[in-house]
This record gives C-alpha cells, structure tokens and sequence, in this order.
C-alpha cells in the first residue's frame, strides 16, 4: 500500500485525539469570512476535545488559545520590517492591480514564525498578509505535517482570490488580468516561482490541502502548483446552536421591521462588493411588482439599494444578533458570482430560512433546488427575480423548504462533522510521521 493511503487503526486516532497540538496560522480569528471560518474550525476541533490554538497577527476575540503575534520593536528589527514593508507596497503599487490579488509575501520576512506556541501539526488558514510563505516551507521542519485549508484560490494561483475566466493557473501565472501592467515575468509570475519553490520542498505525506467545496478543490486539482498533492473537501461548520430558528415575529420586533410584507435578507464582509452580486439583487427586486422589504448587514453600505425600501444593521460582530437577523427574513439570497463556499447560506439555513442563489462555486453544495432553496443560472437576473417572487408568492413552500434547511445543516454541516473530518485527516498525517 502507498504511503499516502495508508490506513490508520482506531487506536492510534484515539490516541492523537488527546494528544495532539494543533495550530492555526491566520491573519485574524475573527474579522472577514475567511478568518471567521477558520476561528470556527478550531471552535470545533476544541469542542471536540482536540488540542487547537491559534496564531494570528491581530486578536479580537478574548479567546485563550488564540496567541498575538507581537512583531520585536529593537531599532533594526523595526527598520527592516518597515522596510520590507515599503518595498512590498511598491511592488503592488507598480503592478498596477484591478482586481483582488494577495502577496505570498510578509513584511515580517518569517519573523512572524518565531517562538511559535508547541505544536504537532500547523493548520494554515487565511493567512495572506501575515504568514510569509517561503520562510514557512523553508523554516518549519520537513517533518512537520502541514495541513493548507483553502478559502479561496490564492494558494495555487499567481495570487488572485478567483480567477474568473483565466485559466493560467492549470500550468503557470503570468500575463494575469487582473494586473495593470502584466507580462510573461509579471508580478503574478514571480508569485508563481516564489509558491513553486515552496511545495517543492514537501512531499505529499506531509502537505495536504482542505478545500470548503467540491467547486473549489476541483479547481484546486487543476493547478500546476498544487495537483500532486492530496486534495479533498471538507465543509465548513456552523453552531447549530447559535444559528437556530427563532419566531420570526418576535425577531421581527427586535429590530422594529414592518410585520405586514416579505422580508427578504442579504449580506457580505463588504455589501458593495460587486462579487457579492448586490447590484444584481438590486436589479432583481425593481423588477417585482410589489417591493419585499430588504434586510442588510455588513460594511460598506452600497447607493445600489438606496431607493429600495430596506434597513442596513452595518456590520454586526454578535453571531446572536446575526442569528436574530436571519430569523427576521423570510429568505435569503445569496446572488455571489464568484464564491468558493459562502457561509452566509449556510448560516441562513441553519436558522431555518431557505436561500435563493446563483449556481456558481461552492453554493450547490448548500442549495439542494427547490428542497433547501432555490438555484438560478449565473447573472441572470429575470430568474433570480422569478424566484424570489416564487417564494414571496408561496409563504408555505418557503417555510417547507426552510425546515428542510435546516436538517441538512444537522445532517452535514455541523461543528461536530467539521471537526471529526479534520481529526481523521490529522491523524492520518501524523500516524505516518510515527
């Protein structure tokens, strides 16, 4: 048998159980979808009695087991740092970006990988302006397992989050629309090298990459970087109890919204972020006959809802006031053109409020059609404004599909399933390094 498929025994995953150290390298653990899921995960793994901590480089919540990186202030640490910081800036600034591109690069220069808390095994989240990744492979021993949980397609691209209609990734960056000034050795080209050089350095027994999605690893399994490697799926979970159904009246009343229409809900880490489709749900809606009133949350309020009968919460920190929320709204959309995952539905269906989306990424993997919700063809914004009038029109089906929501949730998307998943994977990997 192969290494890499080599079978572990119930007893040595008992064993890993209670004694292995997990530890997450993440920019944040709360702040930005990325970051929430990956501070979910290692809500998970401790509810599950596994050993995780995190290492990040700003804290916000009071968390024990998330540690601050706090860079050393001596004259010449601080000159390089800054240094290296200007120097990142202008090679950004020089490749004249126009859309969405993350640095493999830190201005930490690998400092941020000192003193590192003990560890068996380092789970790589959202890490991208933190994490400097050739120190990473090149400082962290080649026996240590090294767990690469994918939230969007930075990892094995030239550095684009979504690569849309490019598809250079499938064998080597360059040329990258989405710089301003691209060319065979642009800068996505040299992030390439840079990432190439880094996985070189690691076998497949102990380099593994999680995507959120069926859409997003088989994206991952075409990439020049990163196909030899093992690739699977593992969702996201939730906190079923945080994120249950609530009387939508009574939340209704909480935040003072008209009790006599449809509701509908929508939100994003940034609302005017024309990925998130808001203009399309925009567009959706004028084209009803009567207008559902909107419910929003998150930054960035766009002028695109303006004239819209509506009501912004701004961005809510509070898991229990975003529960309250979706229990307001009758459903929600999610109208994304491009999303690996998206954990406002799932969010939405935990609460047993069903999801009208567009089928693109990770959405289908929530959205069973006209069961947990509805799916629409991409950008096509007749069908979404069908749809949201299907479920207006039909309060009763709404509901059906809302309870079938949220057992889909319990069946396969909860802390527990996330967190049995990633012991099995840790396990395995470590049970190899035996």
């Amino acid at each position: 048998m192969h290494p890499a498929t080599r079978r572990v025994s119930p007893t040595h995953l008992k064993i890993h159980q209670f004694s292995l150290k997990i530890l997450h390298l993440t920019i944040f653990d709360r702040k930005g979808g990325a970051c929430i899921a990956g501070y979910r995960q290692h809500q998970a793994l401790v509810a599950a009695g596994i050993d995780s901590s995190m290492w990040v480089r700003q804290k916000f919540t009071d968390d024990p087991k998330v540690f601050e990186y706090r860079p050393h202030n001596d004259v010449p640490t601080r000159l390089r740092r800054v240094s290296r910081r200007f120097h990142l800036q202008s090679t950004r600034k020089s490749s004249a970006p126009i859309g969405e591109m993350f640095d493999d690069r830190s201005e930490h220069g690998g400092n941020e990988l000192r003193q590192l808390p003990p560890h068996d095994l380092i789970n790589l989240q959202f890490s991208q302006g933190f994490v400097d990744l050739s120190s990473l492979y090149e400082r962290i021993d080649a026996s240590t397992p090294i767990v690469v949980t994918l939230h969007e397609m930075s990892m094995f691209t030239g550095g684009c989050s979504y690569a849309y209609a490019c598809r250079n990734f499938e064998q080597s960056c360059g040329q990258c629309p989405l710089l301003g000034k691209s060319g065979p050795d642009d800068a996505s080209a040299r992030s390439w090298q840079r990432k190439q050089q880094g996985y070189a350095r690691r076998s497949p027994e102990n380099l593994q990459f999680v995507a959120d999605s069926h859409w997003l690893a088989d994206e991952a399994r075409k990439s020049g970087l990163i196909g030899r490697f093992p690739i699977q799926v593992i969702h996201y979970g939730i906190d079923t109890g945080v994120f249950q159904p609530h009387a939508n009246p009574a939340a209704r009343a909480l935040l003072n919204l008209p009790d006599d229409g449809p509701v509908i809900a929508f939100a994003a880490a940034s609302v005017s972020d024309e990925r998130k489709g808001v203009s399309l749900l925009a567009e959706a809606i004028r084209a009803l006959p009567r207008k559902p009133f909107l419910l929003t949350w998150g930054g960035s309020f766009p002028k695109a809802l303006a004239d819209l009968p509506h009501l912004h919460l701004g961005p809510i920190d509070s898991e229990h006031l975003v529960s309250i929320a979706y229990n307001a709204a009758d459903f929600f959309v999610i109208p994304s053109q491009e999303e690996a995952f998206g954990q406002t539905c799932l969010e939405s269906m935990s609460c047993g409020r069903p999801v009208i989306g567009f089928d693109v990424g990770g959405i289908p993997d929530m959205i069973l059609h006209n069961e947990t919700g509805l799916l629409v063809p991409k950008g096509n914004v007749p069908a979404l404004a069908q749809a949201i009038q299907r479920l207006i029109d039909d309060p009763q089906h709404a509901e059906t599909m809302g309870r079938k929501a949220r057992e889909m949730v319990m069946a396969k998307f909860t802390f527990a399933h996330n967190a049995e998943a990633y012991r099995k994977l840790y396990g395995e990997m470590l049970d190899f390094q035996c």
